[in-house]
């Protein structure tokens, strides 16, 4: 356990200055006039989740969406610590934001061209390296994975990671099907999704200590109650798996703004 914390610190303190994306400023040795981040979006995949090609689709999707000049993604996979699956930080990348037109009659015709083909190189870099690093992720979850610890990896993220964040606005996309199989507690009943206790289960996440703190972010999640092809939750299950979550989410920092049991029908935003 201590080794375990140990990592995570250093992940997080390795996080603060990492960027997989070169920039553009440093290379041309130019300074760059807003190097604040406005948004940054944090995909979440939970390794004991497969998803199928929609749910792939739409997560790519929304991902595009975020690679754009200003803001950044991570993207980051999570399950049990076992196994050789564990809390792991695939990708994260900022691109550079543009410089304000008027700058532009200040830079050298050579050097601007410089500039602007640099900055192009470093979309396609970026949209490469993300899209790489989430089809690797998506496809390595594995539905037969003993355990499916999202309580403690959500409260390792969110403090190491989401927290220590500098963006202006921050976003979390959690795929998973939501439900706990750990020693903090199970929402598995003889092998079947129980009837989860909001307030029963809330309190045994208080006496965990592992209450995670989201820095206010928006969280919409996708995958909720998934099973396979011929599997089926019913309604009124569903409704108490969403509820718990609810109340955690609302208990942690975080907006919880949408929850998909399985798909979301709107954009990450």
């Amino acid at each position: 356990m201590k080794r375990l914390l140990l990592t995570l610190l250093m992940l997080s303190t390795l996080l603060l200055a990492r960027n997989d994306v070169p920039s553009c400023y440093k290379a041309l040795s130019m300074t760059n006039p807003n190097p604040n981040t406005q948004k940054e979006l944090f995909i979440l995949v939970d390794q004991t989740t497969p998803l199928d090609k929609n749910m792939m689709m739409y997560t790519y999707k929304n991902m595009m969406n975020f690679i754009k000049n200003g803001y950044a993604v991570t993207i980051a996979s999570f399950s049990a610590n076992s196994n050789g699956k564990y809390t792991d930080v695939a990708y994260s990348g900022t691109l550079e934001s543009l410089l304000p037109d008027e700058s532009k009659h200040d830079i050298a015709k050579k050097v601007l061209r410089k500039y602007q083909g640099c900055m192009n190189g470093q979309y396609k870099f970026a949209k490469k390296k993300a899209t790489k690093a989430l089809v690797r992720v998506l496809k390595g979850a594995n539905k037969n994975l003993p355990h499916s610890d999202i309580i403690k990896s959500l409260n390792d993220i969110s403090k190491h990671i989401i927290k220590s964040s500098k963006a202006s606005s921050k976003v979390v996309l959690l795929v998973s099907d939501m439900i706990e199989h750990s020693s903090i507690t199970s929402f598995y009943s003889q092998g079947r999704l129980k009837k989860v206790n909001a307030s029963t289960e809330l309190a045994k996440v208080k006496k965990s200590g592992h209450v995670a703190d989201f820095a206010a972010a928006k969280v919409y999640v996708i995958g909720a109650g998934a099973v396979g092809k011929k599997g089926y939750r019913d309604s009124s299950t569903l409704k108490m798996l969403t509820t718990f979550w609810e109340s955690y989410f609302s208990t942690t920092n975080a907006n919880l703004v949408a929850f998909g049991t399985p798909m979301l029908l709107e954009d990450i935003q």
